[in-house]
């Protein structure tokens, strides 16, 4: 994830996991007897929690930890007159716990000229993304938010056409990337393939592994790079120690943005590869792509929204086996140097057009500001 400078006119209190850790079991009774939960809890939501102990666990915890990190942020404002303020803006990140701290910062504030708003992602909007496939509080958030920003069209049309009554308060607010520049034309006889991300169940890197070792018959030179680390790490360069010995293969671990972002500027390459199951708008592809580096990545999330099908690269279904994605590998090596050209200068384009951080940040900072009626 690209990070940047905090602004001179920002300043950062820093919230500690661990205090709001210790206040859960606290928070938690707090609820008893843990039936409308102070009003949050609606009928509708009473019935996707029954005689579900896991979901009851969960919706308790939200709350909890909410609470937490409500009474953390109301004591660190307690220092500063938000009347005096032109507007003020409570913004969260994450359309989860934090949002339902955001809104009850909200009601505190005195200042008339203030908005509540959340950005969403992939965990805190598709319930199917999770063991309980449940998310708490979905109508209750909202109702009470100004808006809700997705981070893909892909989440805008799923929480507009679950919540009907509240389509017009979400909008599609793309994340971006920064600029720095077209990556180096592949001139060598090596096929250059990256992945990018830590190492969990979710983005089963080993697909890919497996899928690169049925390729051992090619008359390829072939170099695949995986950024991230993980559990399963050095399972992963067990299996390619077994099996990948007739490639190269690197796997620097957990690297810093700015030394990742150093490897797209001075080396080739010519395939970015995601093989999530779940996806809101991976930031790794919108960084790749701003290099021009072509994508091959699982029909998943919002991920079609960059990755667009012979355009920009190509998409696998979600539940693709590792035959198929070697054989689009075999498909692809024998693909003429001006088609991947092509896509290289679409990549860029795409980027340009709608993944450019300086474009997307300025527009969205001017479409959360509070406004005087």
């Amino acid at each position: 994830m690209q990070t940047r400078s905090t602004p001179e006119n920002v300043t950062v209190h820093a919230i500690t996991a661990r205090t709001v850790r210790k206040a859960l079991a606290g928070n938690g009774l707090s609820l008893f007897p843990f039936t409308s939960c102070g009003g949050l809890v609606d009928d509708a939501e009473h019935n996707k929690i029954r005689g579900n102990l896991k979901r009851r666990a969960y919706l308790l915890y939200f709350i909890a930890k909410a609470k937490g990190v409500y009474r953390e942020c109301a004591r660190l404002l307690r220092k500063y007159d938000l009347t005096a303020f032109d507007g003020v803006t409570f913004y969260s990140f994450w359309l989860y716990d934090v949002a339902l701290a955001a809104l009850w910062l909200s009601e505190d504030c005195k200042n008339p000229v203030k908005k509540t708003i959340s950005r969403a992602h992939r965990y805190d909007l598709y319930p199917e993304a999770g063991s309980a496939h449940y998310l708490p509080l979905r109508r209750y958030l909202l109702e009470h938010l100004d808006a809700v920003y997705p981070c893909s069209q892909n989440g805008t049309d799923y929480l507009s056409e679950h919540y009907p009554p509240y389509a017009r308060k979400v909008h599609t607010a793309y994340l971006g990337t920064q600029d720095f520049g077209m990556g180096p034309e592949n001139k060598g006889d090596t096929v250059e393939i990256v992945s990018c991300c830590h190492i969990a169940p979710v983005k089963r890197v080993e697909l890919l592994a497996q899928s690169l070792a049925l390729l051992s018959e090619e008359k390829k030179k072939l170099h695949w790079t995986h950024f991230g680390g993980g559990d399963s790490l050095d399972d992963l360069k067990a299996y390619a120690a077994e099996h990948l010995q007739f490639m190269k293969t690197d796997f620097p671990g957990t690297v810093k943005n700015e030394d990742l972002l150093a490897y797209y500027r001075t080396h080739p390459v010519d395939w970015f590869v995601n093989t999530s199951s779940s996806e809101g708008l991976p930031v790794s592809i919108m960084e790749a792509c701003s290099f021009g580096i072509p994508i091959v990545a699982t029909d998943v999330g919002g991920t079609s929204e960059l990755v667009r099908e012979d355009e920009t690269g190509h998409l696998l279904k979600a539940d693709f086996t590792p035959e198929e994605l070697a054989e689009l590998f075999r498909q692809l090596f024998r693909q003429k140097k001006e088609k991947h050209d092509i896509l290289r200068q679409n990549c860029r384009r795409v980027w340009q057009e709608e993944f450019c951080a300086e474009v997307n940040f300025d527009r969205f900072a001017e479409a959360i500001r509070p406004q005087a009626e």
